[in-house]
């Protein structure tokens, strides 16, 4: 079994790369982060932020605000006006999980509803809050 784990290059370069459980030859744990230790290097668990950030892109993830990262083929539709996104179909209300879309990221988001796969799928990601 493989895992993700953090190869520190210095304080502020890093790669997320996976190792095989069966090459750590010890964990342990210093100042509450988790280490594995195997023949070729040390390597951290996944604890910040940008870690788990850089790890879910690479899996089909999307930065769409500096504090959120979205699964975005489990969007339902965007909200342009208040610009959202939801993840339930409309009409939602104020306990539907959602996610802001900042400014630096709106035109890569409408870029990726626009191109959704089918043009059900792009309708309910283009489509804004239902008032009924």
């Amino acid at each position: 079994m493989k895992i993700p784990v953090v190869k520190r290059y210095n304080k502020k370069e890093f790669d997320i790369v996976f190792i095989d459980l069966e090459d750590v030859l010890l964990m342990r744990s210093y100042r509450g982060e988790v280490y594995y230790q195997t023949r070729e290097g040390l390597y951290s668990q996944i604890s910040t932020f940008e870690e788990h950030e850089r790890f879910l892109v690479g899996e089909g993830f999307k930065k769409v605000d500096r504090c959120y990262v979205v699964q975005m083929d489990q969007v339902e539709f965007f909200d342009e006006i208040q610009q959202r996104l939801y993840f339930v179909k409309k009409p939602v209300n104020s306990d539907s999980p959602s996610a802001p879309v900042s400014g630096a990221h709106l035109k890569e988001v409408e870029r990726l509803c626009k191109d959704a796969e089918t043009p059900a799928v792009r309708n309910d990601l283009a489509g804004g809050l239902s008032t009924s």
